[in-house]
């Protein structure tokens, strides 16, 4: 019989979403009371995580998923300037996204020490607080001394702890993250202060099944409960891990995916959502990536920029497939354009083919439809943003701009890829032939801006 980790991979590998469910609902329920707390995410059997031990109390010992998520941090800080203008706000953001595990800060810290450099040296500088009220403060003298070796100066009140002061539940502060998880649109998990219980409240929302179904669960949380849920989720997220946002832009979220759910009948649980995230919800403000990233006026300047394939690489476009209906009289003049009886050079076809899908991006991304398309990369923006990828940021900006402005999406390259893969998606058998076809070369289908043409 397949263990439990053979058989949660292969779940994990037909339905991310399920499977991310189903992980989050086990950490949970191992670390509290069932009493205490009811399940955040439905539909799910529980079972005990696996003992994780470690030989010392201050030994730097990773799991296998820890030990990949610190391989990832040290890739990104090697492409890193430490001379550059990007480099704190990406210090600021690991920060963030380490405050609550000094076991891998330390791990990262040790890791930077044995090749001193800069930007390993800005990279202690910045995480050391994080270690030093930790058990495994003892790495960070030795880190500290393997820098010194190296002519970087090391001040000895650099990482005195704060102090701990207590606070009145009033004065407690709420905290709101956001998770890309493939399988749905997005997570947004929130801690919020409720005076009535004395304690927190613990929301999470994200959409499934095509907009079809909205999960909304409220329950009596902790800040340790919110920790620990947070490192669960970021196993799964793209980007491994939740990426810190103001609780207004969380309410926006959850109001935006009330929007798009094509559900009609309400319960308890989204109701009680409701009331708790319209306590903050702003909706005459703008999305908070317009408060990281600076307006472009005219985007249509920048189209030719954008790096499609590589933008979209990785992402859930499931969410963004249009549809076989409204679709078919597209399809149909692209057909006739594919037509044997029609004899014009290559380049001419394929220049009519791009302007049918064109004409298709106008029509079809309209309305309720171009809202939903922007909301999408404003938020891969804000997530590229944080996350310190800023070419691609970048990119998913440019795309959002002209959606969210109102110049006309036709020549948005992001768009017209989307319609383009929706068709090969619905029809696939009618443009193998022609992809395969040495008549019809890849470099013949990929327009000036990248699109690659059926």
């Amino acid at each position: 019989m397949p263990s439990r980790s053979t058989r949660f991979e292969r779940k994990f590998s037909s339905n991310p979403a399920a499977a991310a469910k189903t992980y989050v609902n086990q950490r949970l329920c191992d670390s509290v009371s069932m009493r205490n707390f009811p399940k955040l995410l439905p539909g799910v059997k529980m079972n005990k995580k696996p003992n994780i031990t470690r030989k010392a109390k201050d030994e730097i010992s990773l799991t296998r998923e820890e030990s990949d998520e610190l391989e990832m941090v040290l890739d990104r800080l090697a492409v890193q300037d430490p001379e550059g203008e990007s480099f704190h706000g990406y210090l600021q953001s690991l920060g963030n996204s380490l405050s609550t595990r000094p076991l891998l800060a330390a791990a990262l810290i040790d890791r930077l020490s044995r090749d001193p450099g800069q930007t390993g040296f800005s990279a202690f500088q910045s995480l050391g607080k994080i270690v030093e009220a930790s058990p495994y403060k003892r790495s960070l003298k030795q880190a500290a001394y393997r820098f010194s070796q190296k002519g970087f100066t090391v001040t000895p009140t650099a990482f005195v702890p704060e102090k701990i002061v207590l606070i009145h539940d009033e004065q407690r502060k709420p905290a709101a993250h956001l998770f890309m998880v493939p399988g749905t649109i997005w997570i947004v998990s929130t801690l919020i202060p409720e005076a009535s219980i004395g304690g927190y409240i613990l929301a999470t929302a994200f959409l499934e099944d095509n907009f079809a179904t909205f999960n909304v669960r409220i329950a009596e949380g902790s800040q340790k409960l919110y920790r620990e849920y947070l490192q669960a989720l970021s196993i799964h997220s793209m980007g491994a891990k939740g990426l810190e946002i103001p609780l207004r832009h969380s309410a926006k979220l959850f109001f935006d995916m009330l929007g798009f759910w094509t559900g009609k009948d309400t319960y308890a649980q989204l109701e009680r959502g409701r009331d708790i995230f319209s306590r903050y919800h702003e909706p005459d403000k703008k999305p908070y990536v317009y408060e990281l990233l600076p307006e472009i006026e005219e985007p249509e300047n920048s189209f030719s920029e954008v790096n499609i394939r590589e933008l979209l690489k990785d992402m859930d476009l499931t969410w963004l497939r249009f549809s076989k209906e409204e679709l078919s009289p597209w399809h149909e003049k692209l057909m006739n354009l594919n037509s044997p009886l029609l004899v014009v050079p290559k380049e001419v076809q394929a220049e009519r083919s791009l302007e049918v899908m064109q004409s298709a991006a106008e029509n079809l991304c309209a309305g309720e439809k171009r809202y939903l398309f922007r909301r999408f990369f404003e938020e891969r923006a804000m997530s590229f943003k944080l996350l310190g990828a800023e070419e691609k940021a970048r990119w998913a900006w440019i795309a959002a701009c002209n959606l969210a402005g109102r110049s006309p999406v036709g020549k948005n390259p992001v768009v017209s890829q989307l319609l383009i893969d929706s068709v090969e998606f619905h029809w696939p058998g009618d443009f193998k032939a022609a992809a395969e076809s040495e008549q019809t070369p890849a470099r013949e289908r990929r327009t000036e801006s990248g699109i690659i043409l059926p």
